[in-house]
Order: structure tokens, then C-alpha cells, then sequence
């Protein structure tokens, strides 16, 4: 490269708010995918990260063989390379006792399915012993297999229950186990993502309820130029939309899901900033946002070209750069799509409200490449009417980001990750013989879905009416929201009725919907009026992560029997797969969710905190609506940290 062109060079990285910074002439970039001058000549002008090449893909037969044996549990080896061991009969278990005789026991829901009442023991409960801190780590010391070179930040916390009166106010808290949780880092960077889990549940005499370990080997190998923070903050504020705040992103790796069982494994881990949008609510910024790039050159490259006619969309995409194989995944505005080809076409589904005065509608189709080593560019279009055409350029980055009869409402379409959460859910309840009644993506998920009947809402019709609901999207700690105005574009507690139609289990995958605001369980206190026969309300406590590893299809997939390579595992019940999928997916800390309604029979505490999905195992039966006036119901959760 000539002088003439270096100097370009430095002007136009001036131009872009790049301050130049020498790193020596020995600086350069160790990637495949970029070419070698121009790194060489950018490591002049930019500061530098290490990239870390892969030298294993998780455990090896084995190792996990030996994992297994010194913990006392079955080999949960996955083909992918990771280890995920639940015991069925004791994670997150709260300890049962018959509150009356077997005919007692047993009644009829509003569809005609047996149902088995389960009371809480309250005595076993007061009797349960954990293990100390000092002990849980050094037992997860001596057991988690966390490869050589990554700095560990242990989180020792435990997974509870918590009670409460039919108003919400709190009674006693309960430990069930300890739990080990490693935060991972390389070079002193964290590491996010489900390729990066390491965690530990202990019982009191220090057996293994549930272990789980997702981690590559690695070695450094040499860096890569990086961009600035404020470089990254304009790419952040691209993929969020001007109105969304961002703080300034701060520097870590992603490490995509283990890739043991494909053609084309990860072969390096390389830097990224994540982004800090700014609650709206609190006006706080977290590190659960999107991810992009430090170096944007190492990431593909997209050029997004999409026409339609007023029914029909056609779109296709153009990938460079990067490592090939590329993997393609579209979303749309209004219709579920689940296409992994470059190419595209579709009829769109645009959904209608009766009593909007809508005069027309914006078809929205984003494309999301990634490439083998999970660095990721996303693209999209709008169309207004579904008429006319348009292209776009990608936008270096778009992974990850914080949040019987089923439904799916998923509202942040422009998501991969939220793509991915409710194509799993869809695909493993489909797979399992149970129907999907309805699948709303985007705009064509309204809170009157969600909002009661007495309300001019549609839950009957919706949400009520299934089994199981999914939802994605975002969320805070009074509701959840939707991007149209169907009316208002947001669920709260005082629009929800749950369950006086049909709904047993709800799912939210959003925010600090169950967030433990004052230290009080004053969650039981918001969402009480919402238990109207609704067996179990999943949510998180604090921030949630859509990083990309399919939560839906994780937690559904729970609630059946598995077979693994060299262990079958029984079916969990509703709250422990909801306790798993975010043990298995969610980083370090995030603390999640279960709350089931509770009513005193014969002196003994009946919930549905035992719940197996239908025809998996035995489910409580409805629990009438909680009477402030009545000292005879209350509220339980379980609660644990990933």
C-alpha cells in the first residue's frame, strides 16, 4: 500500500470519529477471513484485541465420562459438545405432601384432563440444609472443567422459594440448594453467550442436582484492530433506531453456541462490544444489548434487495467476506418465517383489527447473516403496502440482546435471537404432536391478545384459550410491551385476567416482568389479580439476554422425555424447564422466575409448582382466584440464578 493511500486511509478514519493510535510496527490482525495488508496497515491507526483460536469444541467422550463419574451423575453429553445434567426428581423441586386421600386428590379441568392436587411441605421446607458458600465453591472448583486460560468470576447464590398471602404480602423464604455460577473472561474481557456457561446446583450433603458446561478450549492467536467505543455506539444506535438511548458499549467476546456436531465448528472467538441501550423506564443502561463487531471487517459483508406487489414478498441476499458456510434467517413484520436459504419469497400475512382505523401498513423483512465463527450482519427493508422495491445494506452485528394448544406472540421480529426463541418453541411443540393455534410475529402481536375480555380485550380468543403462551419482547417490571397500539402497547397487571378461560402456563421471555423491586416479593403483590386459574407465570427478575442458543426451543424441548448420547432424560416439570432452559442459556446472574397460586386444603398448601406438561406427568388443578379478603389462598415461587 503506498504512502499516498495510507494517508487516505487516516483521513478517513478520522473522518469516521477513528482516532489513530500506534500500536508498534509489530501489530497486526491474525484472521483468515481479512485481508492481510489491510489489517497490517489498520493496526497502525487502531488499537488492538486478541483473537482466540479454538482447539476444542467442548468436552470430548471422555472427559465428559470422567465429568460424570466424579460427580455422581449420568453422562448428559450433547452431540454439540456441551454437558447438561438436571435431576428431574430434585432441581428446583419444592417437597410435596397429599393434602387428602387419593379421590380427594384427583378432579377435572375445564377441558376434561385429570388433574392431582399437590400441597407444599412446609415442614420439609423449614428442614432443608444447603451448603455452605465456601463449600459450594470449592465443590464446583473440583468439578467444573472450565478449560485452561479463562479468568473465572464466581456467583454463589440459591434457588428459593418465596410465599405470600393472597394480597402479596410476603411470608417466609426458603433456600432449596447452592448454586455456582462462573462469569467468564478472557484477558481480563468477559464472554457472553451460550458458548460460555459453567454452573453448579449442590444439595445440602453436596450431591449434584444440575450441572451444565458449554466452553470452548482456546488459545490466543495474535489480534485484531478494533474500532473505538464511540464507533460502536453509532452501530449500536443503527440496529436499536434513533429513538433508543445508548450508552457508551463496552468490549467483551461472544461465544456463539458449541458447533461440535456441524461440518463447519467455530474456529476462533473474536472481540465485540456490547451495546448499553438505556431503560426508557428507569434510565438505566445495562450490558444485556445487541452485539456488534470490534473489528467490522472480519464480519460478513450484506446487501439486502427485496420487491413486493401488495401480497406477495420476494427478497434475496448477497453475503461476502467473513468465513463461509453463511447462515441466512429471515423475519417479517407479519409472518413467521423459518427460511436458511439466500433467497426468499413469501405471501405476507398482514393482520387487521376490526375496530384501528388502519389506511395502510409497513411490511418490514430483515435478513441476519452468520457467518461460521458466529460474527453476524443484519439488513432490512420496509415496504410500505408490501408494493414496491427497496435494498439496504447490513449493519455489522445484530446477535443476541436483552429479553396441548400453544401460542407464540413474539414482538421484537427484527431479532434474530427472538426469531430463533419462537421457532424453536413452535418447532419442538409441533414436532411433539401438540398444535400451535396461533403464531403472531412483530405487529401482528397485540397486547388485546393478552388483555381481558371485561377490557374489550381478546384473550378469550387468544391467549386464553390455549395451554401454553409463549412470549418475547420487551418488558419491565409493571408489564410488557407490543410495537402497534392495539390499544395502548402494553400488557399490566390490571389488564390480565389469566386463566378463567383455559390458560395453564405462561412464558414470558421480556425484562424484570417479576422483578423484586423493594426485597419484599412485591411481585406477588402486582400480579395477583392476573391468577384467574393461571397455573404458573414464568418471567425473570432481572434483565433478560436473547442471546442467540434458542431459548423457546431449549425450554420446550425440557418439557418432554430426551435422549441424549449416553443418557435418556425424564420430562421436567413446567417450572423446572423454565429454571433449566435459563440455567443452560442465560449469562451469569440473570435471576429467573416461577409463580403459582396457592389455596390451603385439610392445613396443607396446594400449588402448581409441580405441573408436568399434559400427558408428561401429573398437573395440579386450577386454583380459584386469589380473594384479598381470604386468608385461605397465597401465592409461592421458585426462583434460582443462571
Amino acid at each position: 500500500m503506498s504512502r499516498t493511500t495510507v494517508g487516505v486511509l487516516a483521513v478517513s478514519l478520522a473522518a469516521a470519529g477513528i482516532v489513530p493510535v500506534v500500536t508498534g510496527a509489530g501489530a497486526h490482525a491474525a484472521t483468515a477471513n481479512a485481508s492481510t495488508s489491510t489489517s497490517a496497515t489498520l493496526s497502525a491507526f487502531l488499537p488492538t484485541a486478541p483473537v482466540y483460536t479454538v482447539v476444542r469444541e467442548g468436552l470430548s467422550t471422555d472427559q465428559a465420562k470422567r465429568l460424570a463419574r466424579s460427580a455422581g451423575i449420568e453422562n448428559a453429553l450433547r452431540a454439540d459438545g456441551s454437558f447438561s445434567f438436571t435431576d428431574a426428581d430434585r432441581f428446583a423441586r419444592v417437597p410435596t405432601v397429599k393434602p387428602g386421600s387419593d379421590d380427594e386428590n384427583r378432579s377435572k379441568d375445564e377441558e376434561g384432563n385429570e388433574t392431582v392436587a399437590e400441597a407444599v411441605d412446609i415442614r420439609a421446607l423449614e428442614n432443608t440444609r444447603t451448603l455452605s458458600r465456601t463449600a459450594a465453591l470449592r465443590r464446583a472448583k473440583a468439578l467444573l472443567p472450565v478449560p485452561d486460560g479463562y479468568g473465572i468470576l464466581p456467583v454463589v447464590d440459591h434457588t428459593t422459594v418465596g410465599q405470600s398471602d393472597a394480597e402479596g404480602r410476603p411470608g417466609r423464604t426458603y433456600n432449596l440448594d447452592t448454586t455456582v455460577t462462573y462469569q467468564l473472561t478472557l484477558g481480563g474481557v468477559p464472554v457472553v453467550g451460550p458458548g460460555a456457561k459453567a454452573r453448579a446446583s449442590f444439595a445440602g450433603d453436596g450431591s449434584v442436582v444440575q450441572l451444565g458446561q458449554s466452553v470452548r478450549e482456546v488459545k490466543p492467536d495474535g489480534t485484531v484492530p478494533i474500532v473505538s467505543p464511540a464507533v460502536a455506539q453509532r452501530s449500536c444506535t443503527a440496529l436499536y433506531g434513533d429513538r433508543i438511548r445508548q450508552d457508551t458499549p463496552v468490549l467483551g467476546y461472544y461465544a456463539p453456541p458449541l458447533t461440535a456436531d456441524r461440518k463447519t465448528p467455530v474456529s476462533q472467538l473474536l472481540p465485540h462490544y456490547i451495546c448499553r441501550p438505556v431503560d426508557g423506564v428507569n434510565e438505566e443502561s445495562t450490558y444485556s444489548g445487541k452485539l456488534v463487531a470490534a473489528s467490522p471487517f472480519t464480519a460478513p459483508k450484506v446487501e439486502l434487495q427485496a420487491s413486493g406487489d401488495g401480497r406477495t414478498i420476494t427478497a434475496g441476499a448477497d453475503a461476502t467476506g467473513g468465513r463461509a458456510p453463511y447462515a441466512y434467517n429471515w423475519s417479517s413484520s407479519s409472518t413467521a418465517l423459518d427460511w436458511g436459504r439466500p433467497k426468499i419469497s413469501y405471501a405476507g400475512e398482514h393482520r387487521t383489527d376490526p375496530l384501528a382505523l388502519e389506511r395502510q401498513f409497513t411490511e418490514t423483512l430483515t435478513v441476519t447473516v452468520t457467518d461460521a465463527d458466529g460474527l453476524t450482519t443484519t439488513a432490512h427493508v420496509d415496504l410500505v403496502n408490501a408494493e414496491g422495491e427497496a435494498t439496504a445494506k447490513g449493519i455489522s452485528g445484530g446477535a443476541g440482546g436483552a429479553l396441548a394448544t400453544n401460542g407464540i406472540e413474539q414482538t421484537v421480529d427484527e431479532w434474530q435471537c427472538a426469531q430463533d426463541s419462537a421457532n424453536g418453541f413452535r418447532s419442538v411443540m409441533q414436532n411433539k404432536n401438540q398444535s400451535v393455534k396461533f403464531d403472531f410475529r412483530g405487529t401482528g402481536a397485540w397486547e388485546k391478545d393478552f388483555k381481558d375480555k371485561a377490557q374489550n380485550g381478546l384473550d378469550q380468543s387468544y391467549v386464553d384459550s390455549v395451554d401454553a403462551q409463549w412470549y418475547t419482547g420487551h418488558g419491565w417490571s409493571g408489564g410488557f410491551t407490543f410495537k402497534g397500539n392495539h390499544d395502548d402497547g402494553t400488557i399490566t397487571p390490571a389488564d390480565a385476567r389469566w386463566g378463567d378461560d383455559n390458560l395453564e402456563w405462561l412464558q414470558l421471555e421480556s425484562c424484570q416482568v417479576l422483578k423484586d423491586i423493594n426485597g419484599k416479593l412485591d411481585y406477588f403483590g402486582r400480579w395477583a389479580q392476573s391468577f384467574q386459574g393461571l397455573h404458573l407465570l414464568n418471567g425473570f427478575d432481572t434483565t433478560a439476554y436473547c442471546l442467540d442458543g434458542g431459548t423457546g426451543r431449549r425450554f420446550a424441548s425440557y418439557l418432554f422425555t430426551e435422549d441424549y448420547l449416553f443418557w435418556t432424560r425424564k420430562a421436567l416439570t413446567v417450572q423446572q424447564a423454565w429454571g433449566t432452559m435459563a440455567n443452560d442459556l442465560e449469562p451469569a446472574g440473570v435471576r429467573w422466575r416461577s409463580v403459582s397460586p396457592a389455596t390451603l386444603k385439610n392445613g396443607h398448601w396446594v400449588t402448581n409448582l409441580g405441573d408436568f406438561y399434559w400427558g408428561q406427568g401429573t398437573t395440579g388443578p386450577d386454583i380459584s382466584p386469589a380473594s384479598t379478603s381470604n386468608p385461605l389462598q397465597g401465592f409461592f415461587s421458585v426462583s434460582g440464578v443462571s
